[in-house]
């Protein structure tokens, strides 16, 4: 590409539009919008269990009520799939595959539970609280173990759910 200061390869175009991307601006700070929290997907080579070795990072994630998060490297056999029973209700559920990058927006506080659909058997789960947690009793989430339990889902999902849950009920602020 020829321009005013010469010849720009597309490589470096594209490293100027996501160092501009990834750096925010003032104006998006000023404008009080979260930035967008990354979540990879990981398979752990070097885990001693398949329990181990497929996982979202992070995998608990706190989020104000219309903040985007993006799914990197839903990729081969990584999805990212909602979970109906940690799913506000009236907000579109998400099916995302063979994407590098995926942003899902979460426009009203709750649960939002995520599971890679081949993975999911070993634990491969995530879980977003969007504000209090939306619809449980005003943000109480004593009711989320029966929704995790109506989940078909295999022991190690739903394991690891009520475990998200217990992490998430610990570190909240009193």
């Amino acid at each position: 590409m020829a321009g005013p200061f010469g010849a720009i390869d597309r490589r470096r175009v594209l490293q100027i539009v996501v160092a501009a991307a990834c750096c925010g601006t003032a104006s998006q700070a000023e404008s009080g919008r979260s930035p967008v929290q990354s979540i990879d997907q990981i398979t752990d080579v070097n885990a001693t269990a398949a329990t181990g070795m497929f996982r979202f990072a992070p995998d608990l994630v706190v989020a104000d009520p219309g903040a985007e998060v993006a799914f990197l490297n839903s990729r081969g056999e990584h999805t990212v799939h909602s979970v109906p029973q940690l799913w506000p209700d009236g907000v579109p559920k998400v099916g995302i595959s063979n994407q590098k990058e995926a942003l899902v927006r979460l426009p009203k506080a709750g649960l939002y539970g995520f599971r890679c659909k081949r993975h999911g058997q070993y634990g491969m789960v995530m879980l977003v609280v969007a504000g209090d947690g939306g619809s449980y009793n005003g943000g109480d989430l004593n009711g989320v173990a029966a929704k995790i339990e109506e989940m078909r889902a295999s022991a190690r999902e739903k394991q690891a759910f009520a475990e998200l849950i217990a992490r998430y009920e610990t570190s909240k602020p009193s």
